[in-house]
């Protein structure tokens, strides 16, 4: 039988334990205390887009993404090719097209991002969406709702641009941030917010690593940038030729561990002497070439913490572990973007 004392020492030893497990917070004891908005996050471009597509962005899930330290998504919400989804399908993770790159109903991707919060409670991740097919924000609570992820939305008052510490937004259990590029309603779903009232972007159609700058691209004339978050567009695309009167652009993926290094770093440095800060969402192409969590550790002031990276530079497009399944949807179009693509890509 132990002494009260022992007791009182296994206990105290077990309540330590337990702080010491939850003062992490997004991988960093450092972070808990920092507010959301003073933090740099990896977001990586068209996160759905990892298969075996030349417009694929990313190598690896997303469920991949996030075990390896991606803390910020963005997503494009488009129109099924048949338009024929209703209700909680009706938003398709498409790259531009369904009929190029169909990664499924946006709700079966949220609902594996739940399962990867629900087990990994001490994060906090943003998602960006841009709304390429006009859907409206009731669209968007429906695919939230049918996912399991809606419990997690946190709520920012419109307007308020003085945001909650990580460990404030963890111990509240609201640790999903989302933005919708066009058509957010916050009057009818609070939770998901209007990105350009809290956040602007630099331009993102760079084909060079000369391009890459450090001015306000997005929205035109933002009311408040002093006190506004800001994405960092760094991924580069190159044009493969024409495909009826459009020009194909395809990310340039050979050159990602080049463009996710010393170019990354260069430009945050850039825009952190423009802007007076760091950028909070470094927005890139195959997050897992180049040194991206590791900068982002750097702009963060911590000693970047080795995660046991699951997609390696050699990673397989086609890796499907922890995630949901990627379909590409055969179609004459695509045969023919293929057929340009093997023609004219050097």
């Amino acid at each position: 039988m132990h002494s009260p004392l022992v007791l009182g020492a296994l206990l105290a030893y077990s309540v330590s334990a337990v702080a010491a497990q939850q003062s992490s917070c997004n991988g960093y004891p450092e972070l808990c205390s920092k507010p959301y908005n003073s933090l740099t996050y990896v977001l990586t471009h068209n996160s759905y887009g990892f298969t075996e597509n030349p417009g694929a962005n990313q190598m690896c899930s997303i469920n991949t993404q996030l075990s390896d330290g991606v803390r910020g998504l963005k997503l494009s919400a488009v129109k099924p090719s048949n338009g024929t989804s209703t209700g909680a399908d009706a938003i398709r993770l498409c790259h531009t097209d369904c009929r190029i790159l169909d990664a499924g109903p946006a709700k079966d991707t949220l609902t594996s991002v739940a399962a990867w919060l629900k087990s990994n409670p001490n994060e906090v991740l943003t998602i960006m969406w841009n709304n390429m097919g006009k859907f409206t924000a009731a669209d968007f609570q429906a695919a939230y709702e049918a996912s399991g992820i809606l419990d997690y939305t946190y709520t920012q008052t419109e307007g308020n641009l003085k945001w909650p510490t990580l460990q404030e937004m963890i111990s509240s259990g609201k640790r999903v941030v989302n933005f919708l590029d066009s058509g957010a309603d916050q009057a009818s779903v609070p939770w998901l917010m209007s990105e350009f009232n809290y956040v602007f972007e630099t331009p993102y159609n760079n084909m060079n690593e000369s391009s890459f700058s450090c001015v306000i691209d997005r929205p035109a004339d933002p009311a408040q940038p002093a006190n506004m978050m800001y994405v960092m567009n760094h991924f580069l695309y190159k044009s493969v030729g024409s495909l009826g009167g459009i020009v194909v652009e395809v990310p340039q993926k050979d050159t990602a561990n080049v463009t996710n290094a010393n170019s990354l770093l260069n430009q945050a440095q850039t825009c952190s002497t423009t802007f007076g800060r760091a950028p909070n969402f470094l927005e890139v192409d195959f997050y897992n070439k180049g040194n991206t969590l590791q900068i982002a550790a750097q702009l963060n002031n911590v000693a970047y913490k080795p995660s046991g990276q699951q997609c390696s530079n050699q990673a397989a497009p086609t890796d499907r572990s922890n995630s949901q399944a990627t379909s590409i949807t055969f179609s004459p179009m695509l045969a023919l973007f293929g057929a340009v693509l093997a023609a004219l890509v050097i």
